[in-house]
């Protein structure tokens, strides 16, 4: 079965598996394992034991200009855990989301004036969606998320501080003939190779995905109409599970399936590529003054992540970002799997695992020029403009 870690072993020459602390301080060369691996407990995500604390004593500025560490760090405390995603798209729309307790009377008011839209003018009611969230909490697939009616159903103000944020549910681009009224979700891969200045990457192949159950307007939160996590999550929740409709497909196939034309394509790629970055650049003053980084940074050494981005398509042609994950599966299946393995595959390529290390000021000229299906989304601390006319 391929892993990551089977990767790099078998095709990028790192063969010998060491301790950094029984060995030089400059004898190691990767740490590939993600910090919550690196401790002597499961999910060290304080970085307290092990390895984490061997390396948070010998300083991160004392790192050697060949060593390099996965992932870089500050992903949880800003774009990677719901609340602090939902700060920082606040940013760039402020209808996004509603964090509690704090947006709960704008919230109310919010919820209020939908149903008396709704009402008067006898439209589709506004659903929402209530995700229970906090850093430490590390909910995912799907865990957490309810769906409600009205802020009847809002977690009482004793409750709220436990950590929570309200969505509205938009509108997704729906498709034809059997993919009609049907809800989707779609994934991309994103990567880090530099935090000062910021480096980002999207991967080329984005997957798409439909629910297996059309959406029954009489009962719109049906929940294998709304879920779309995969397989397993949904079969936990009883759904009849339609491989040939739910399966992930290419980006090429899902377009075809909601009907978009090549113009639309381009322009939504276009504006989740922007999106994309002008997240992470909302949180570079939190990435940058993360003391590992920071202390990378100043030895000459590097760090990069491999991040994924699970969003949709609004009815409006535009993506809505529902969640970033630090840490996807490391060994997905299927057509997502393919997609995952040959975006790693290029990645490590692309910041030459494959070669002699290099200088930090010979990494950026370096990436560009080894891009593989990675395109520039930041480049030096800049949203890099990109043409998606060839696709």
């Amino acid at each position: 079965m391929y892993t990551p870690m089977r990767m790099l072993q078998q095709e990028f020459g790192y063969t010998e598996e060491i301790d950094p602390r029984k060995v030089g301080i400059d004898e190691w060369d990767l740490i590939f394992g993600g910090y919550p691996n690196c401790g002597d407990k499961k999910f060290d995500w304080k970085m307290e034991t092990g390895v984490n604390k061997y390396l948070n004593e010998q300083g991160w500025d004392a790192l050697a200009p060949h060593q390099i560490w996965f992932p870089c760090m500050g992903c949880k405390s800003s774009y990677c855990n719901k609340k602090d995603l939902c700060l920082l798209m606040k940013m760039i729309d402020p209808t996004y989301c509603y964090s509690l307790p704090d947006d709960r009377a704008l919230l109310v008011q919010n919820m209020k004036f939908q149903q008396s839209q709704q009402q008067e003018k006898e439209a589709r009611a506004q659903f929402w969606v209530l995700k229970e969230d906090h850093p430490d909490k590390h909910l995912h697939v799907g865990a957490g998320v309810h769906f409600i009616k009205s802020e009847n159903e809002l977690p009482s103000e004793q409750d709220e501080n436990d950590g929570y944020l309200v969505q509205p549910l938009v509108n997704h681009k729906m498709g034809k003939r059997e993919y009609d009224r049907r809800r989707h979700e779609l994934k991309v891969y994103v990567s880090v190779t530099s935090t000062t200045p910021l480096r980002a990457y999207m991967y080329s192949s984005v997957v798409g995905k439909f629910a297996n159950a059309q959406t029954d307007y009489s009962n719109p939160l049906e929940i294998c109409s709304v879920d779309t996590h995969g397989g397993p999550a949904e079969r936990k929740l009883g759904c009849t599970i339609n491989k040939t409709i739910s399966g992930e497909r290419s980006f090429d196939e899902f377009s075809e399936n909601v009907g978009i034309t090549e113009s639309e394509k381009r322009m939504f790629l276009s504006r989740t590529h922007n999106l994309i970055g002008s997240i992470l650049l909302n949180a570079q003053p939190t990435i940058q003054n993360h003391t590992i980084n920071k202390g990378i940074t100043k030895s000459g050494a590097t760090c990069f992540s491999f991040l994924r981005v699970d969003f949709a398509m609004t009815d409006a042609i535009k993506p809505y970002i529902f969640e970033i994950n630090e840490f996807p599966f490391a060994n997905a299946k299927g057509y997502l799997g393919q997609v995952q393995q040959k975006a790693y595959r290029e990645l490590f390529k692309m910041i030459g695992l494959d070669r002699l290390p290099m200088l930090a000021s010979e990494r950026r000229e370096y990436e560009m020029g080894h891009l593989g299906g990675w395109t520039p989304v930041v480049v030096d601390d800049v949203l890099f403009k990109h043409d998606y006319k060839g696709v």
